[in-house]
């Protein structure tokens, strides 16, 4: 049972690999780190230049940085953000953990006026066309912590000095299948909209499922891939999907073969202690034919 410690290491340190110029644009914000006003000025225009290209602001990207924009006291933007997030794709109080960085102001501080002001004026609105989705979008912000409530009991119980082989092979067993059935779950709410359910296709989630695909993808790598990779395709084509999450699937397939699937790592991309631990001086398609059809199908051209 692996942990992803050694995984989020490899996701720091692997650089932008985009196949487009959007790609570009999305790799440079998610891997944005702030630490000065100059810092959050180009992730600014990072986000305009975006928008331009998608004609329309991302509300995952949005919702990702909604508590730098509120750090760096850009409070028109950030205001602004908010009011599209609620009006238009879902933004719930609901889901709020109460540790973000503006949670205070907006509640009952410097904000509140202006946030409730226009939340009850928004929200509502936003149900009115929405309604049959609240359910599905409880389920989806639930994953994340009904995957790490029973993942870490179990991996607790697996790690127990007093378990024999075989009952280590039981307990992995189980947390294998109850992290499929997230990941059913999942898949299920994909199908019936055609696509990964995010802002655009569906509706904001504000507690992220990628822990659902990253433990899938370590503990059920190709049965997942199957049930999820159509979707990741559909999303991807609608430029709802940051290449990342492909970027993700190869990290985890070169920790687990030393090859890949998408062709989007080099071994340049590999920090020094894995290269040498694996010792890979080239990091191989793990079928080249299904490499290049799948590459044809996102419209990468060039490998």
């Amino acid at each position: 049972m692996k942990t992803y410690f050694t995984l989020i290491a490899l996701f720091i340190s692997v650089v932008v690999c985009a196949q487009t110029a959007r790609d570009t644009v999305v790799s440079r914000i998610y891997n944005a780190y702030i630490q000065d006003e100059s810092d959050y000025q180009v992730l600014k225009k990072d986000i305009e230049t975006l928008k331009h290209l998608d004609a329309k602001y991302n509300p995952e990207i949005l919702n990702r940085h909604l508590e730098t924009m509120f750090h760096a006291k850009d409070l028109n933007f950030f205001k602004s953000s908010l009011t599209l997030l609620v009006l238009n794709y879902g933004y719930n109080v609901s889901y709020l953990s109460g540790n973000e960085n503006y949670y205070q102001a907006i509640i009952s501080g410097e904000l509140a006026p202006w946030f409730k002001k226009m939340y009850i004026e928004n929200h509502p609105k936003w149900l009115a066309n929405n309604l049959d989705k609240l359910v599905d979008i409880h389920t989806l912000n639930g994953l994340h912590e009904k995957d790490q409530n029973v993942h870490k009991a179990l991996l607790e119980v697996y790690k127990h000095g007093q378990l024999n082989e075989t009952q280590r092979t039981f307990v992995k067993e189980l947390d294998d299948d109850y992290i499929l059935k997230n990941a059913e779950t999942l898949v299920k709410i994909s199908k019936s909209i055609g696509s990964m359910p995010t802002g655009n296709s569906f509706a904001l989630i504000q507690k992220p499922y990628d822990i659902i695909e990253m433990h899938n993808f370590q503990q059920n790598f190709a049965t997942f891939f199957d049930m999820i990779y159509p979707f990741y395709k559909a999303s991807y084509l609608k430029k709802d999907l940051p290449i990342v999450k492909f970027r993700n699937i190869d990290s985890i397939q070169f920790l687990t073969d030393k090859n890949q699937i998408f062709g989007l790592l080099s071994v340049e991309d590999i920090p020094l202690y894995l290269r040498e631990e694996y010792n890979v001086q080239r990091i191989e398609s793990a079928n080249p034919t299904l490499t290049k059809k799948y590459r044809t199908e996102l419209n990468w051209t060039e490998l």
